[in-house]
Order: structure tokens, then C-alpha cells, then sequence
């Protein structure tokens, strides 16, 4: 049973990952400011804009994004989420992902990656 679990959040992890790589992000369209990083934590100010991606990804460690403006669309865990202003979403570390600004304006957020914490 347990196979049979991973084998379908792989194939939908692909099929995920072959939908989304046709719409990739022409260069520019993000811009991130680094406000602390440091062998803890990683704290970053990002904006997107329209159709802009992160492409699908992990974290070593867990991440909080919280939306500062607009909306993010988040893929996560085989489902689609939309993040709108002042929404907030955990991320356990390890979780493939991808946000994408999928509106017709810029998107801000803040990104909180936790890297160690003893």
C-alpha cells in the first residue's frame, strides 16, 4: 500500500512539473532583497511579475510565506492554493513546490526559510 502511495505522488509530481514547466518566466520578472541570511535563517523580500515563477522546488528546511500584496498561486502536495494579501502559508521542509503570480499585477511577499534551529 505504502508503494503503491509513493508511486502516485510521484507521477503526479511529474505530470505537475510537465504542466507547469510550459509557462516559464521571462527573465527579470522576479526580483528578490535580502534582508538577513545567516547560518539560521534567510529572510527575503520577493516580487514577482506577472507570470513569474519560482519553477518547482525544495527547502532543506521548512518555510513561512506570508503575502505582503497581490496574490500567489502555490502548488503544494498536489494541490493549488491561492495566497491573497496578508495570508500566511507553512511549508514543512522537503515539500516540492512552486509559487507563480498567476494576475495581471505585481505580486510582493515575504519568504522566512529556517535553516537550523537548535
Amino acid at each position: 500500500m505504502r508503494r503503491a502511495t509513493t508511486l502516485g505522488v510521484l507521477i503526479a509530481l511529474v505530470a505537475l512539473t510537465a504542466a507547469l514547466s510550459r509557462a516559464q518566466p521571462a527573465s527579470g520578472k522576479i526580483a528578490e532583497r535580502v534582508l538577513l541570511d545567516n547560518d539560521t535563517v534567510r529572510l527575503v523580500l520577493v516580487t514577482y511579475q506577472p507570470g513569474a515563477d519560482s519553477d518547482l522546488h525544495m527547502n532543506t528546511g521548512p518555510e513561512i510565506t506570508i503575502v505582503q500584496d497581490g496574490e500567489l498561486a502555490l502548488y503544494a502536495k498536489g494541490r493549488r492554493g491561492l495566497l491573497k494579501t496578508g495570508a500566511a502559508h507553512w511549508l514543512p521542509d522537503g515539500t516540492a513546490h512552486l509559487g507563480r503570480n498567476e494576475g495581471s499585477r505585481p505580486v510582493k511577499f515575504w519568504s522566512l526559510l529556517l535553516k537550523r534551529c537548535d
